[in-house]
């Protein structure tokens, strides 16, 4: 086939097209496995503006294999790489500097850029070998080269996108967080969680007890969600009995928690000091004129500060000084949206444009929030992992609001203080931790 690219003149020839700038999209061995458990089938490369693609075979039965090695070589002379999905890529190949397509698309429409690579002939050799892990191996080339030939035709318009504010912190920065967090896994009792959990194909996520997570970064807020082969991992049930199906690989998980954490990012926001004291009881007492607060009224304070939160100041309490100023900062920033079509998360700079659809204020205040949370948690999950990267402890699992460790007595407890001191950044962000030998965490 002409546009197979394994002999080395091809492929040196194909390094100097790259210098016009290209588009990749790897063919794992199985689309719908994890990237962690698959391997690399074959590269699928449109040089741009070109009227078609090559692909060169890496694992293939019909192909003159080419060394993976060879391959980044050649693709770090791109000037310009455009993909579908950089984290993806970022198990096969490492190459930071992509141009993740999907993010550039939702960060311009705050829409998830729809594709689908399936067709008669895939459908066809999935039903057949649907657990063999590489059976892209098995699909002829011309096939695999076909599929990837219209995708491309689909998707080839976003390239022209323009590159916005704050593209770079989530390309890079947030892309390279996340995949690093997703190495890890989480270990499982296997069949107590497959019972509870009810996974699509027990293959596609788990491996030897340990079940991967994916985080999906193509969110109109940022927010990033953690959904694969049907498990939420954002949203573990609460049960003991799903609970319990998870175990360290370590001595202990320890789970920190940050104290009224949106709270805190708002008034940072708006200048507004709070104190190590919960956040929550610091505004309740605000409220109840009273230093000591019953359960009752934390409970309800709780949820004014989530209306207010949220851009829903509580008529009885509006008159307070953290009200007005809260109310103030809705008004300048609904008011910089209208005037200029635009507002920007402070700390990444990602924009918030028209193409957003129904807004209102109170809907622009709870974008802004989520952006924040997602723009300040990429920051300390880097400087989390870069301080745990030589060490046995590990953090597994992001969610929002939290952060789970798997930890190991060997680093000793003052790598828990350590990891408490980054959370806090110098007690701006106080945190509580729960740990156990499941997820059945106590205080």
């Amino acid at each position: 086939m002409f546009y197979i690219v394994e002999e080395n003149s091809k492929l040196e020839n194909l390094r100097n097209l790259l210098k016009l700038g290209a588009f990749v999209d790897v063919i794992p061995g199985h689309y719908s496995f994890h990237p962690k458990l698959t391997n690399t089938t074959a590269l699928y490369v449109r040089i741009l503006k070109s009227i078609h693609g090559y692909i060169i075979p890496i694992d293939h039965s019909e192909g003159l294999n080419v060394d993976k090695d060879r391959i980044l070589e050649i693709l770090n002379s791109c000037s310009k790489l455009y993909t579908l999905n950089k984290k993806e890529l970022l198990y096969h190949f490492p190459l930071p500097n992509a141009i993740d397509l999907s993010l550039l698309y939702s960060m311009t429409y705050f829409e998830r850029l729809e594709y689908s690579k399936e067709s008669s002939l895939l459908n066809y050799y999935y039903n057949k070998f649907r657990g063999k892990s590489d059976i892209n191996r098995l699909v002829p080339l011309s096939k695999l080269y076909e599929i990837c030939e219209n995708l491309y035709n689909k998707v080839s318009d976003f390239i022209n996108l323009e590159i916005p504010d704050g593209f770079k912190f989530y390309n890079n920065t947030a892309t390279s967080v996340f995949y690093l967090l997703e190495q890890q896994g989480i270990d499982i009792f296997y069949e107590a969680f497959v019972e509870k959990f009810n996974p699509r194909d027990t293959q596609f996520n788990i491996n030897n007890n340990t079940v991967f997570t994916s985080y999906n970064l193509y969110n109109a807020t940022s927010r990033p969600t953690n959904s694969f082969n049907s498990i939420n991992f954002a949203a573990i049930p609460h049960t003991k009995e799903h609970r319990k199906c998870f175990k360290p690989k370590g001595d202990y998980f320890v789970e920190f928690d940050f104290d009224g954490y949106h709270l805190r990012l708002l008034c940072e926001q708006i200048s507004y000091k709070l104190t190590n004291e919960s956040a929550h009881k610091q505004l309740a007492k605000l409220y109840f004129g009273k230093d000591n607060i019953t359960d009752e009224e934390y409970t309800k304070a709780k949820q004014i500060n989530f209306q207010a939160i949220y851009g829903k100041i509580p008529e009885e309490h509006k008159d307070l000084e953290i009200f007005k100023e809260i109310q103030e900062y809705i008004d300048a920033m609904w008011s910089m949206y209208n005037d200029n079509g635009v507002v920007w998360n402070p700390q990444s700079s990602k924009p918030f444009t028209k193409e957003l659809k129904d807004m209102h204020p109170a809907k622009l205040m709870n974008y802004m929030m989520q952006s924040l949370e997602t723009s300040n948690n990429v920051l300390i999950l880097k400087e989390i992992l870069r301080y745990l990267r030589n060490k046995k402890t590990k953090v597994v699992l992001y969610t929002y609001d939290a952060l789970l460790f798997d930890f190991s007595k060997e680093d000793g407890k003052e790598t828990l203080q350590e990891i408490q001191k980054i959370l806090e950044k110098s007690n701006k962000y106080p945190v509580k931790f729960k740990f156990s030998k499941d997820l059945v965490l106590e205080e």
